[in-house]
């Protein structure tokens, strides 16, 4: 990522989140953070810092993910630490749509994303359906900006 020619210096995730199933009603993501040091990250130049609490992300509370689709769902962080959620669009599992990760919104940083796939049987609510539910594989990524679109790992 070259910052040379961006006059807010950037924004950006400095450390890894280390996204995990969070612990109760496991409908978010937590942040563990890399050996318990919790989460480094930039925004419009400025640093924070986010204790690594296991803060659980709920997902957003968007439309009920349907049987057989793939949706990426980017996590990210405001200056105050706040975290939460924004959902890509679906896509048919095996299709030949390609899978983007929706962008963050302005004033928050990017540090993960969640793949969602439900099988033939199984809807996804997000908020409400537990990451490890049956019928349901969740995948974590962290990030340090939205990578390049379609995302293909």
């Amino acid at each position: 990522m070259n910052l040379n020619d961006d006059p807010r210096g950037g924004t950006f995730c400095k450390g890894n989140a280390g996204l995990a199933i969070g612990d109760g009603a496991k409908t978010g993501p937590a942040i563990v953070g890399k050996d318990s040091l919790g989460l480094t990250y930039c925004i419009d130049g400025v640093d924070y810092y986010k204790d690594d609490a296991a803060a659980v992300c709920p997902l957003t509370a968007a439309a009920v993910q349907a049987v057989s689709t793939t949706c990426m769902y980017l996590i990210q962080i405001d200056a105050d630490g706040t975290v939460t959620s924004v959902k890509g669009t679906e896509v048919a599992t095996g299709g030949d749509d390609a899978l983007y990760i929706p962008p963050a919104a302005a004033g928050k940083c990017p540090i993960g994303a969640v793949k969602i796939v439900t099988d033939s049987t199984h809807t996804f609510t997000p908020g409400t359906t537990a990451l490890d539910a049956a019928g349901i594989t969740e995948t974590y990524y962290n990030l340090t900006t939205v990578p390049v679109n379609p995302f293909t790992a």
